[in-house]
């Protein structure tokens, strides 16, 4: 989903030096706020993608039980499911105002888990995970 839409921002930029009808929309400049919500969304999945690792390493040394493994393997399908939706609507043709409400309201439905009975290595994960999760909230609330 990801690659499709830096495929599509690719060939708008590129159809840009011709005629442009009324109805698509141009990409966001370079620095925009929608640029800068892109780059976080890619760094949050990038993050889930190290939590799911983790906890499988984890659990497959026998740190991390078998239940907790599965507690975060779901948890990051939801959020993956959140971060591609927030990707989507950086690529539709709402106005940033309008983008920006409907991310804010999508981020609110992340819950990272947490437990100070897991790994100290599944932790920082998930803090790192909270804390792109804070970032793209601030991005959007700006």
């Amino acid at each position: 989903m990801k690659q499709l839409f830096l495929a599509l921002i690719l060939v708008s930029t590129i159809s840009c030096t011709s005629t442009v009808p009324a109805t698509v929309a141009t990409p966001a400049p370079p620095n925009s706020p929608q640029t800068q919500v892109l780059n976080i969304d890619k760094t949050l999945a990038d993050a889930i993608s190290t939590v799911v690792k983790t906890a499988i390493t984890l659990r497959d040394s026998g740190k991390l039980s078998q239940a907790n493994t599965t507690i975060i393997e779901n948890w990051a399908k939801s959020a993956a499911a959140v971060d591609d939706a927030i990707a989507t609507e950086l690529g539709s043709s709402d106005l940033w105002p309008v983008q920006k409400q409907k991310i804010f309201l999508l981020l609110t439905t992340v819950k990272v888990p947490g437990s100070s009975t897991l790994d100290i290595s599944i932790q920082t994960a998930l803090s790192a995970v909270s804390s792109l999760i804070t970032q793209l909230q601030t991005q959007v609330t700006q």
